[in-house]
């Protein structure tokens, strides 16, 4: 199994592979279905255009910034919790609460639980962060008129993620009018 912070680096990878003939015979296919049946969201028609391993954080509070994924397709952005078994970075009994006890548990099998989604027509702005290149802001308008809009903060591994990220939601809500 191989991690990569996003699906363009993912995509240039698989490219290097069948140049070189590493994959030689092995079909290589998009698993936007498989993904989105992981999800719990069997009958989507979604498109995945950005994929990106990050970090949340918080503006306020002393709390640990966990790694998400985040995904942006056509029409939605997801803020996901992913957990590997083995990758290291849970305990063993946070892995047994996060997967289902009853399932057999392989290394390498993955988790996805969404922490947040919204319409890509609510997200009203995307930007980078004053204090640190890697570091964006995404504001979502609340579903409820009562209800303040909320915002995603985000670390990416480096500025260039950041403005790649920035740059995918701008094209994607460009798209859309």
């Amino acid at each position: 199994m191989i991690i990569t912070a996003n699906k363009l680096q993912t995509v240039s990878l698989l490219q290097k592979i069948e140049e070189h003939n590493l994959g030689a015979g092995a079909m290589i296919d998009n698993d936007d279905k498989t993904f989105f049946d992981a999800l719990g969201i069997p009958k989507s028609n979604e498109v995945v255009l950005h994929y990106q391993i990050l970090r949340q954080f918080w503006k306020r509070g002393d709390r640990e910034t966990p790694t998400r994924s985040f995904v942006l397709t056509d029409s939605k952005v997801y803020l996901i919790d992913e957990t590997y078994i083995g990758d290291g970075t849970y305990n063993n009994s946070k892995v047994e609460t996060t997967f289902d006890k009853k399932q057999k548990q392989n290394l390498g099998d993955v988790s996805l639980t969404i922490i947040d989604s919204a319409m890509l027509s609510r997200v009203t702005e995307v930007r980078a962060a004053n204090e640190d290149p890697r570091m964006i802001t995404l504001v979502v308008l609340s579903q409820n008129k009562l209800k303040r809009s909320h915002r995603w903060r985000l670390m990416c591994n480096d500025g260039e993620g950041a403005e790649r990220l920035i740059d995918a939601v701008r094209k994607a809500i460009g798209a859309m009018v």
